[in-house]
């Protein structure tokens, strides 16, 4: 499971299913690190006895730099892995992974900055759907490409 999603950066390859699996597991991972900050929070307010502003107080005093910094490099650490699948499953279809990656992310920030977070949402959406469907090595064998 590491070595798909953090290995072979170069040259790795995916082919939908396992792009589909390995795409829906990390975000099951974001959702289940966000829902343990929501749950500490929530924790936090039940142990304070239901006062918000008791339990934001406590929860600044605990969540410092460290916190952040932690919480930085695991979203860091699963924003690459999902750049890493993609790249790998747009090698597979034969086009050069990182390079299409890179387009990927300028347009969906082009599109939320000119029209909005909702488009640019929409629009990597119905990327990650067509990577699903698009076979192996439509556009040709570039295996090697990166």
């Amino acid at each position: 499971m590491f070595k798909a999603l953090f290995g072979n950066i170069a040259n790795g390859r995916l082919m939908r299913l396992p792009y589909l699996g390995y795409s829906l597991l990390l975000v099951l991972f974001m959702f289940g690190f966000m829902f343990a900050i929501v749950l500490a929070i929530g924790g936090a307010e039940q142990l304070i006895g239901g006062d918000l502003q008791q339990a934001q107080d406590l929860l600044r005093e605990r969540f410092t730099i460290p916190f952040f910094i932690i919480f930085g490099l695991v979203m860091a650490l699963l924003t690459f892995a999902g750049f890493n699948i993609m790249a790998k499953r747009i090698r597979d279809i034969g086009l050069p992974g990182w390079w299409m990656v890179l387009a990927i992310v300028v347009l969906g920030g082009i599109v939320s900055y000119t029209v909005s977070q909702q488009a640019s949402s929409g629009l990597h959406t119905l990327i990650w759907v067509l990577l699903l469907l698009i076979p192996g090595n439509s556009f040709g064998n570039k295996a090697g490409l990166s």
